[in-house]
């Protein structure tokens, strides 16, 4: 088993995103990914918005800390094939620059969105889940339930930018989606220690119908996507 301040201390010094890379996840983010699979243990993760690949960087890194037996696999997904902020970037390439080496199994799947993801993953069963994509209301929760389906009982399921609007004004119009979904969720649920702390991660309820009410409750909150932008099968409904 590897040793988990090892892993941290050796994660620290490998994460160093590329200066070309906007908005990837921090530092103390990726330390949070990396605590999660140390303690959760996942052989399969999904990771839903990719960009440059910082957070898919982290995630094998992780994996590969897991006593090797079983193999690991993450699956990217972005809807997007090059990055939001250079379109001269493939989606994922910083993973070539960060940890090329990563023995876990990643599939990039560019030009994905969440529910094409949980249409085409119906047949697997998803430990871990990251939702790092649309942040305006209610995009994340639209992620979340496409996803529910695919992930295990009980699973486990990460939320970047928990805390956009308040730690980063000037991004603030990039949604609150995640930060509605992590105050409202009333089940088990973490948040990354310290004061700068923008990630954070909810458990699944077993009965996946227990998501309604919340679902329903949030919904009724304005709307940061515009009408019609958000797709509504979860709901029995088409836009």
């Amino acid at each position: 088993m590897t040793d988990p301040a090892a892993a941290h201390d050796a994660l620290r010094a490998l994460f160093h995103p590329p200066a070309w890379v906007e908005g990837g996840i921090s530092a103390d983010d990726a330390d949070f990914l990396l605590e999660l699979v140390l303690v959760h243990a996942p052989r399969t993760v999904l990771e839903l918005g990719v960009a440059a690949g910082t957070s898919s960087a982290a995630l094998l890194f992780a994996l590969d800390q897991l006593p090797q037996g079983a193999p690991t696999l993450l699956l990217s997904a972005d809807i997007q094939k090059r990055c939001y902020f250079n379109t001269r970037r493939e989606v994922g390439s910083a993973v070539a620059e960060l940890y090329p080496g990563h023995r876990a199994e990643w599939l990039l799947d560019p030009g994905c969105s969440a529910r094409q993801a949980g249409e085409r993953l119906r047949a697997q069963s998803i430990d871990l889940a990251f939702i790092d994509a649309n942040h305006r209301h209610p995009w994340p929760l639209s992620d979340l339930l496409y996803l529910a389906p695919v992930l295990r009982p009980g699973a486990w399921v990460a939320l970047h930018d928990i805390d956009l609007p308040r730690l980063y004004p000037a991004y603030a119009a990039e949604g609150a989606g995640a930060q509605y979904l992590f105050e409202a969720w009333p089940w088990e649920k973490l948040r990354a220690p310290g004061p700068v702390s923008n990630i954070g991660a909810v458990r699944l309820p077993v009965d996946l119908a227990a998501l309604v009410p919340l679902a329903i409750d949030l919904l009724n909150r304005p709307w940061q996507a515009a009408f019609g932008s958000v797709p509504m099968t979860f709901l029995g409904t088409h836009s």
